[in-house]
Order: C-alpha cells, then sequence, then structure tokens
C-alpha cells in the first residue's frame, strides 16, 4: 500500500464508511468525479470496512459523522490498528472535544459539511499527503480557552523544540502545507519533512493534527 501519493495524476483509493445512505451515496458520487479518486466500496461500520481493506488496497477511509458515537469511535480505532493504517477522515458536524478525541485515535482531519464543496476531492489528496491541516479557527480558538490541567510532561517538550522545529510545529498548527513552509522559512520541502519528522518524535505525537494540539496548548499557557 502506498503511503505517498507521488503524482499529480496518481489513483488516491478511498473507502466511505456511514450509516447515512443518502450521505453515503452523495459522498461517493461527488468523489467518483474526481479522475484521481477511485471508490473502492462502501461499509456501514467497522467489522465491514476492515474486510473490505483486507480485500483490496484502500490509501484513505471517509467515515461518516452521522454515526452513532460509539460505532464512530471504534470505526476509527481499528482502522487506526492496522499494521498499514490508511488515512482517515470524518467527514460532518462534531462538538470540538470529540473532535479532538478522534485525532489522538489515529483521524487525521474533521471535515464539516458544506465546507468543501466540489473542492473536498482535492483536499482528501492534501490530507493523505500530509501537507494540510484543516483547523477551524473556531477549533483554534477552542483549544485556547480550554481551562483544563496542562500535560507537564508535554509541555517540557515542546519547549525542548529547537527554534527551527518550534518554526514548524507553529507553521503546522497553522494549518500551512510542507510547501508554504519550505517557501517561508527558506528551506527544502525535503528539511521541512525531515523537521516535521522531528517534531512529531520529540513531542511523541503520531500525525499533524496531534503536532497542532500539543503546539497550541503550549502557546496557550
Amino acid at each position: 500500500m502506498s503511503a505517498v501519493l507521488n503524482e499529480e495524476t496518481q489513483t488516491l483509493r478511498i473507502a466511505v464508511v456511514g450509516s447515512d445512505y443518502v450521505t453515503n451515496l452523495g459522498l461517493s458520487h461527488l468523489l467518483s468525479t474526481a479522475e484521481f479518486i477511485e471508490i473502492c466500496g462502501t461499509a456501514w461500520d467497522a467489522q465491514e470496512v476492515l474486510a473490505l481493506l483486507h480485500e483490496k488496497p484502500v490509501e484513505l477511509v471517509l467515515v461518516d459523522a452521522a454515526m452513532q458515537l460509539g460505532p464512530l469511535v471504534s470505526t476509527c480505532r481499528a482502522l487506526a490498528k492496522l499494521p498499514e493504517p490508511p488515512t482517515v477522515v470524518v467527514m460532518g458536524n462534531l462538538p470540538f472535544t470529540i473532535a479532538e478525541d478522534l485525532f489522538f485515535d489515529g483521524v487525521s482531519a474533521v471535515l464539516h459539511h458544506g465546507v468543501i464543496a466540489e473542492d473536498l476531492p482535492v483536499v482528501l489528496r492534501m490530507i493523505h499527503r500530509g501537507g494540510a491541516l484543516l483547523v477551524s479557527d473556531e477549533a483554534r480558538q477552542a483549544l485556547m480557552s480550554r481551562n483544563t490541567t496542562y500535560d507537564m510532561s508535554q509541555r517540557m517538550r515542546c519547549d525542548a523544540l529547537n527554534a527551527r522545529e518550534k518554526a514548524v510545529a507553529k507553521g503546522v498548527a497553522q494549518g500551512l502545507t510542507n510547501a508554504h513552509l519550505a517557501k517561508s522559512l527558506h528551506l527544502s520541502e525535503a528539511t521541512i519533512k525531515l523537521l516535521v519528522s522531528n517534531v512529531m518524535n520529540k513531542l511523541g505525537v503520531a500525525n499533524r493534527v496531534q503536532i497542532a494540539v500539543a503546539i497550541t496548548k503550549a502557546m496557550s499557557r
């Protein structure tokens, strides 16, 4: 299974998971209009999507947030535990506290209905490449204003980042792509990718969303 798309025209294989037939059908139809996307199938729960992934190579799973919370969480967690987990994107409106928990269960992004429209295929390709983080201003403000006790070990990890790593982490939290970071910091994209990897290792996180959560909390102290 390819983890990253190397060419603009390379096919991104997607599975759609959800309990709402109309929404599921609509998303599948919208995505199928993009020539670089292949819909490999639809499923209604974790068991069905795992069976689908066992039969076909799938790089990205789009999960409908209209599912009940229990099945939604169990589906995301089951996908994250795979030896080679696909990129997981949840589509729908969720309270930020639930979205944050899903990020730490391995979800790469939560997209709100009506925001993406016909750009959804392009956005999914960007998320799969790891070059985009979609965190709304509302979500960032929610992070900044939370009154929960801050994890001191995570704070120390953020403080341990060097100047370049902190600049990259802040850019990730702002939703900047690797290309934008490279241009603004006057570095190559290869160097940016290495710095992002270093940040993940130092913070003990697994993806760009978790970088954003950690660095935003550190900035809010």
